[in-house]
C-alpha cells in the first residue's frame, strides 16, 4: 500500500519528470496546479485495473420475491430484495457476479445451464425451478470497482500493479498534450501498461485469481 503522495512522487521522478506537471525546483513533486489532473487520472486507472482484475470482491444477500425472476443489483434495491445488513455495504461500484451460494454454502454456477443467467452485467435471472431449489435467499459474491480516492488517501492495490498504474496515468497525461511526439510517447506508455497487466494476469503475480476460495460465506453465513 502506498499513499497518493508517494505515488505522485514516483511519477514525478519517473514517467512525468520532463513534463510541465513536475516542479522544476523539486523534481519529486507534482506542481499544485496539476495535482487534481493527476488525481483524476489515478482514479481512472484504479477503475480500469479493478474492472480488469477482481482486486476487490464483496458479498450481498438476495431474497427472492414471489413471481419475480429478474433481480437488478443496484444500490436502489438494497432494502427491497438486496440486504447488506450481514455482508459488505453495497454501493454502486458493481462490476460483475463472481459466485452464488445457497443457505447451505453450496456454490451454484451461473451462465452455464440456463437456470441462473446474467441478461445484463448487473442483473440476475433465475428460473422458477432454480428459485424453488435455492430456497428463500442466496448470497452473491461480486467484483467491485475501486472507490475514488482523494489526495490524502492510500492506494490499496497489489504491489506489482503499482507500476501498471503509473504507466496508465502517464500514458493518458502525455497523450493529452499537444503534438505527435506526445501522442506517440503516450501510446508507448499505454502499450507498456497493457503488456504489464497481461504478464501479471498470465502469471497471476498479484494473486487475484477468481478461483481462489473465498471463506467469508462460512465465516458469516446467513443470519
Amino acid at each position: 500500500m502506498i499513499t497518493f503522495a508517494q505515488f505522485s512522487e514516483r511519477l514525478a521522478r519517473g514517467q512525468l519528470k520532463n513534463t510541465a506537471a513536475v516542479d522544476d525546483t523539486n523534481l519529486g513533486e507534482i506542481c499544485p496546479e496539476y495535482e487534481d489532473t493527476i488525481l483524476s487520472l489515478t482514479n481512472q486507472g484504479l477503475v480500469d485495473l479493478s474492472t480488469r482484475f477482481p482486486l476487490i470482491t464483496k458479498q450481498i444477500d438476495l431474497t427472492f420475491v414471489d413471481s419475480q425472476y429478474v433481480y437488478q443489483l443496484v444500490q436502489s434495491n438494497v432494502g427491497v430484495f438486496l440486504d447488506d445488513a450481514y455482508t459488505d455495504v453495497f454501493e454502486d461500484n458493481f462490476v460483475r457476479v463472481l459466485d452464488i451460494w445457497d443457505a447451505d454454502g453450496k456454490r451454484h454456477p451461473h451462465d452455464t445451464n440456463g437456470h441462473i443467467m446474467t441478461p445484463v452485467y448487473n442483473s440476475l435471472r433465475f428460473s422458477a425451478s432454480k428459485m424453488e431449489e435455492l430456497g428463500e435467499k442466496v448470497r452473491i459474491r461480486y467484483q467491485s470497482k475501486h472507490a475514488g480516492i482523494d489526495a490524502d488517501a492510500n492506494i490499496d492495490i497489489p504491489p506489482n500493479l503499482e507500476t501498471a498504474l503509473q504507466l496508465f496515468v502517464a500514458s493518458l497525461y502525455i497523450s493529452h498534450m499537444n503534438g505527435p511526439d506526445h501522442s506517440a510517447k503516450g501510446d508507448s506508455y499505454f502499450a507498456a501498461y497493457l503488456r504489464h497487466i497481461g504478464e501479471d494476469e498470465q502469471r497471476n503475480t498479484s494473486s487475484v485469481s477468481e478461483i481462489q476460495e473465498d471463506t467469508r460465506f462460512n465465516d458469516r453465513g446467513f443470519v
